[in-house]
């Protein structure tokens, strides 16, 4: 019975996996809410995981990219989305480690944006908001002055502090 319980997991896996990507924690937690016996998940899991069925490394990159691609996100949003969807932190961080040398160009991205919808909005709204994005605030700070040596102060006049 046990046997055929874990024949049973790897095909809903497999099944779950043809659908849509997961991550191994993800698809654990799948196998287990539909009431598959908890070995019988870590089965089907690991046999996944041998067939390359599914991959944290790879669902973490193409996630981050995806994401990326439709819009300006930084690092703390990325890493705190990666790790509600079950990739490790550490994986995450590595993933994110590389991304982050394009940090300056998706704040850049993110303040046009953001200028160009509120552009009565001051320094200190707009390092808020890029805040709420998931960036960090030397960066936003590093940004902002930059813009603002580049094309002079913004209408409201106020200043973004670093932690503030």
């Amino acid at each position: 019975m046990s046997e055929r319980s874990a024949g049973s997991a790897l095909a809903a896996a497999v099944k779950l996996l043809s659908v849509k990507r997961l991550t191994k924690a993800r698809l654990a937690e799948k196998l287990g809410d539909r009431g598959y016996a908890p070995d019988a998940v870590r089965e089907a899991v690991t046999e996944c995981e041998r067939r390359k069925y599914v991959d944290d490394r790879a669902f973490a990159t193409l996630y981050v990219q995806s994401l990326l691609d439709r819009k300006p996100v930084g690092r703390y949003k990325l890493l705190q989305d990666l790790v509600r969807n079950g990739v490790d932190a550490d994986l995450a961080g590595q993933i994110l480690d590389d991304v982050d040398k394009d940090e300056d160009e998706r704040i850049d991205r993110a303040l046009a944006r953001l200028e160009a919808m509120r552009p009565q909005d001051g320094f200190g709204q707009l390092g808020r908001r890029l805040e709420r994005q998931g960036f960090g605030a030397p960066a936003i700070a590093r940004v902002l002055r930059r813009r603002a040596a580049a094309r002079g102060p913004l209408p409201a006049g106020d200043d973004f502090e670093e932690g503030a």
